[in-house]
């Protein structure tokens, strides 16, 4: 039996029937005219890097040479050489006769970077070879021709594919490297024919993502205009951002940019675009659920965005550096890896916050969306690392939750998109909707504070016989914090009432209005300055909300006699000179806060100015105040009341600006005897009245 089964092994191998060294046979193949002919078979390959063996008299067939063999079906790493990487060579010896026109070979994708020769001349390739390597993200099919046959139509030679693989990333599986599948031979426009026709399937399976981008870009685009416009709508900021960046991510999947994208340029462009998804999402949830007003999830937020994009920074430069092959780069890449792919968990708390915070269903759809969305992203990240050790091939596993609509594929990430989409945009203009109702009706109120504010200060005041009065007001906002009346008395005098309360807005207006209607009863039982500030500080007592008015007080008699109180107000100017007034308190502070009365004499041509610290407190651009020292110097000229409010409105008002003089004049004096300037602001559309 040893004999008869020594005797068929040497039979075989005669014949060559049997190879005990795993030897590659020489493919033999007829011109296949129009058609096309895949090199079938072993290969014979051999790991490490030798220029040498691109010659075609090299003997590749002995044991002791080193070369092996192996089909182009399928990576070495999917077969004999697991995990791995540099340089190996193929070599296989072709034949065809009868060849009668242009002839070339389509070579399959080839892991990462190869040269391709035939007969010891390069014909052609993709990337570069270390010293200086790069390689594309995705490599795809490219045909190059081959040279004449010779006189009787036969092709014969030895073609050989030299091969780099780069070190393995935290992303890679085992299973890489080298040919992923079998050269053809053929017709060079058939070829050529072929590859556009798969490039053609290939983006028309992936339509629904092209529209998909064209959505994300215009609607992301728009958003960002309406932000610019309005840039207290960071909901549209956020909203933008994602949009875009999504946008940018589903670029990712076009042939054409995967077919030029370097892979260096290909993985910032990847981890940049995914930052500005991840940030985006956060962003928009801290804002949709009202977390940005809180200070600990401003600060939580600001730490775990600034982990994430440090991470990611640290990956791409790690990535930059991969073709030198240093083992440390493949520990960095791991570290930042598991960072980067573990941060966006924190999306799941914000929105847990979120809800709990603000227990509103309307949101509800947008946070499950969210978590959808990132839960798929985490799981994809999380199995596609480190995977040459897990053996899960994740989007083999989600390849039957694909839908395919006859030729297009809609992806599952694809799915997911276009729920994020239309539920993200619906809640946005849902919330828009509702922060335009809510500023609408506070815009009525504030109308309508407003309204009662111009019913109390005076537009119109009869004038009285011996005095030229002129009075203005500016308000910095839609509702302003001060006030002045001028009330005519039945002997020629004239009570003036000049008051400025703390703070702005409605709570300001409706102080306001509550001295106004004081002033006006009290007006009718006396016109004594000291009586009126009693009398006013009694009502502003426990009414202010701990906050006060300054307010000074004048009754000027028909012969000139003036009579006047201070509380706390600045001094009025006379003849364009300060007055020296003693100091008091405000109105509402204290119970029983005594008040003074000082008295002088008006002569004809005599002025006296009153106006509110919106002067003083103009502000500029450099942040200076226009303060008491120009205050004088602009005084002393005896200016209008309008010429001293434009002075700090020039400036840079930053206060509401009142400003009432009056002037004792002869009875044949031409200058008019009241004049009003009311100044308001509508709805912060600018200025709209003067009277």
């Amino acid at each position: 039996m040893k004999r008869l089964l020594g005797s068929l092994v040497l039979l075989l191998c005669v014949f060559g029937w049997f190879n005990p060294q795993g030897e590659a046979e020489e493919f033999k193949a007829p011109y296949p005219g129009k058609g096309v002919v895949t090199v079938k078979g072993d290969w014979r390959f051999h790991t490490g890097d030798d220029l040498a063996w691109k010659d075609p008299k090299l003997d590749d067939t002995t044991p002791a040479a080193g070369w092996e063999a192996i089909t182009a079906d399928d990576t070495w790493g999917a077969q004999t050489h697991p995990g791995y990487t540099g340089f190996a060579w193929y070599r296989r010896a072709i034949e065809m006769d009868g060849v009668k026109g242009p002839i070339s070979i389509a070579m399959p994708p080839v892991d990462d970077v190869y040269e391709l020769y035939w007969n010891g001349e390069k014909i052609g390739g993709d990337g570069s070879l270390p010293p200086h390597a790069h390689w594309h993200l995705r490599n795809y099919a490219d045909v190059y021709s081959l040279p004449k046959p010779d006189a009787e139509g036969r092709l014969k030679g030895v073609l050989a594919v030299r091969v780099w693989k780069s070190m393995l990333s935290s992303q890679d599986a085992s299973d890489g490297g080298g040919l992923n599948g079998p050269p053809t031979i053929g017709d060079s426009k058939l070829l050529e024919d072929r590859l556009k026709l798969a490039d053609v399937k290939y983006e028309q399976a992936r339509l629904i993502p092209v529209v998909l981008f064209v959505f994300f870009a215009v609607i992301g685009s728009f958003s960002l205009a309406l932000w610019a416009i309005n840039r207290s709508r960071r909901l549209n900021l956020w909203l933008g951002v994602f949009l875009l960046c999504s946008a940018c991510a589903i670029t990712a999947a076009f042939p054409a940019l995967q077919r030029s994208a370097d892979f260096a340029w290909a993985q910032l462009k990847t981890q940049l675009v995914g930052a500005g998804t991840d940030i985006g999402v956060w962003m928009l949830v801290v804002t949709l659920f009202g977390l940005d007003r809180e200070r600990l999830w401003r600060r939580t937020t600001a730490i775990f965005v600034a982990v994430y994009l440090i991470s990611n920074a640290v990956d791409v430069a790690t990535i930059s550096m991969w073709a030198s092959g240093r083992p440390v780069l493949q520990v960095i890449d791991g570290v930042t890896t598991a960072i980067y792919s573990v941060v966006p968990l924190y999306l799941f708390v914000l929105v847990a916050a979120g809800l709990r915070r603000r227990r509103d269903l309307g949101l509800l759809p947008m946070a499950l969306a969210c978590v959808a969305l990132e839960a798929y992203n985490l799981v994809s990240g999380a199995l596609g690392q480190f995977k040459r050790f897990t053996h899960i091939d994740f989007p083999a596993l989600i390849a039957g939750a694909a839908i395919h609509l006859g030729p297009y594929h809609v992806t599952l990430k694809t799915q997911l998109e276009i729920a994020v989409l239309v539920v993200m945009v619906w809640t946005v203009v849902r919330q828009q909707a509702l922060e335009r109702r809510q500023q609408a009706a506070l815009l009525a109120e504030v109308k309508s504070a407003r309204e009662v504010q111009q019913v109390l200060v005076p537009e119109s005041v009869a004038p009285v016989e011996g005095f030229a009065i002129s009075s203005l007001y500016w308000p910095a906002e839609e509702v302003g914090g001060d006030m002045f009346q001028v009330l005519p008395g039945d002997a020629g005098d004239v009570l003036i009432v000049l008051a400025d309360v703390s703070g702005k807005g409605l709570k300001a207006a409706m102080t306001v209005s509550l001295i106004v209607g004081t002033v006006r009863t009290l007006a009718d039982y006396t016109m004594d300055p000291v009586e009126i500030l009693n009398g006013l500080n009694r009502r502003l007592i426990g009414r202010t909300s701990g906050g006060f008015a300054t307010c000074v007080v004048l009754h000027v008699s028909a012969t000139g006699e003036v009579a006047m109180a201070n509380a706390g107000h600045l001094a009025p100017f006379l003849n364009g000179e300060e007055m020296s007034v003693e100091g008091s308190l405000p109105l509402g502070l204290i119970p029983g806060a005594e008040f003074e009365a000082v008295r002088f004499q008006l002569q004809q041509d005599d002025e006296i100015t009153l106006y509110t610290d919106g002067v003083l407190e103009a502000q500029n651009a450099k942040d200076e105040m226009y303060g008491f020292e120009r205050t004088a110097e602009l005084m002393r000229g005896r200016p209008s009341v309008r010429t001293i409010a434009e002075a700090a409105k020039s400036f840079g008002q930053s206060d509401d600006i009142s400003v009432v003089k009056l002037v004792r004049v002869a009875a044949d004096d031409t200058r008019e005897r009241m004049s009003v300037d009311l100044k308001t602001v509508d709805m912060g559309m600018g200025e709209s009245a003067a009277v």
